[in-house]
């Protein structure tokens, strides 16, 4: 029987192999994104991270970039930018597809999950902003594979998607 540390070696191992041939992906951990307030609720896929151990996603001037984790959805890719330097996803093609911010918050377009399909930010009947002093997000994304992805919980369950340190009309820098 291998010892707990040898397994612990092997499958470390085999990760890093399958990595390095494309089948398993690896995120790094990035993003400006609070340590506790990073949570969105889906009644179908649950809670979703916004700042994850091994992902995170980054709030730039007029775009968003980076990962965000669902438990029972996985990744979720919210463009494919990156370098937090000025761009506005088209969202017309697989190879530029993200979600845009414009100068009061509002965001726009559409983030990518391989399990839940298209998840909109500006959908009719819904939409997500970010409060230009708090940098609280707040608002409704449309997924059609799992329905609404609430950004900020009211009630008796609180939670929230917020910046930090909210600076939402300065230059974001990364961390």
């Amino acid at each position: 029987m291998l010892s707990k540390k040898t397994l612990t070696r092997v499958a470390f191992w085999i990760l890093a192999a399958l990595a390095a041939l494309g089948l398993v992906q690896v995120v790094e951990a990035d993003g400006n994104i609070d340590l506790v307030n990073k949570w969105a609720w889906s009644t179908n896929a649950g809670w979703i991270n916004f700042n994850p151990a091994f992902g995170g996603v980054t709030v730039c001037a007029d775009h968003l970039e980076g990962y965000a984790w669902g438990e029972n959805i996985g990744w979720i890719r919210l463009g494919t930018f990156s370098g937090c330097a000025a761009h506005t996803y088209t969202n017309a093609s697989a190879a530029d597809y993200g979600v845009n911010k414009n100068g009061s918050g509002s965001l726009t377009g559409y983030a990518w999950s391989t399990n839940a399909g298209w998840i909109k930010f500006n959908p009719a009947h819904g939409g997500v902003t970010i409060n230009p002093v708090s940098g609280s997000f707040d608002g409704y994304a449309w997924a059609e594979n799992v329905g609404w992805i609430s950004f900020k919980g009211h009630g008796l369950v609180s939670y929230n998607v917020v910046l930090h340190p909210p600076r939402l009309f300065l230059p974001l820098l990364r961390r």
